[in-house]
């Protein structure tokens, strides 16, 4: 029997944001996914996310999160983090060029444009208790 894994999706920042998330995660055995919104990768740029994702791997193994990127109609910065192998992608298109984006994505097992629920965690105080409130309810 397989075991269902509790993912989590989190408006993040900050590194530091992502470090607290994912070390009370680890506890409960929750994977994190770190979304990224697109007003962030266009102040930093694109490399900014490499080393957001190279910094968190260093600290934690990279199965122990991943990173949701929101790229808006922007199909560059689609195509290269597809090939740097993100593993959730959001991209706003017309049907036509959704279907050609998804069949890049998937060559690349990317998944894009999931289904999810966010949680807001600035106006959160106590992280770790939240989420074992959440994870008793959904799980």
């Amino acid at each position: 029997m397989r075991v269902k894994k509790n993912y989590f999706y989190f408006n993040i920042n900050n590194i530091n944001q992502a470090i607290n998330i994912t070390t009370a995660c680890k506890s409960l055995k929750i994977i994190p996914v770190y979304c990224i919104k697109y007003y962030i990768i266009q102040g930093f740029g694109p490399n900014w996310i490499l080393e957001f994702r190279n910094l968190l791997q260093k600290k934690f193994n990279k199965k122990n999160f991943k990173i949701l990127v929101d790229c808006k109609k922007n199909y560059g910065l689609f195509i290269y983090l597809v090939k740097q192998k993100f593993n959730y992608l959001k991209v706003t298109a017309d049907r036509k060029t959704l279907l050609r984006l998804k069949s890049i994505a998937d060559k690349n097992k990317v998944i894009v444009n999931p289904k999810i629920s966010v949680i807001e965690i600035k106006n959160i105080k106590n992280l770790k208790q939240k989420l074992k409130n959440i994870s008793n309810t959904n799980g």
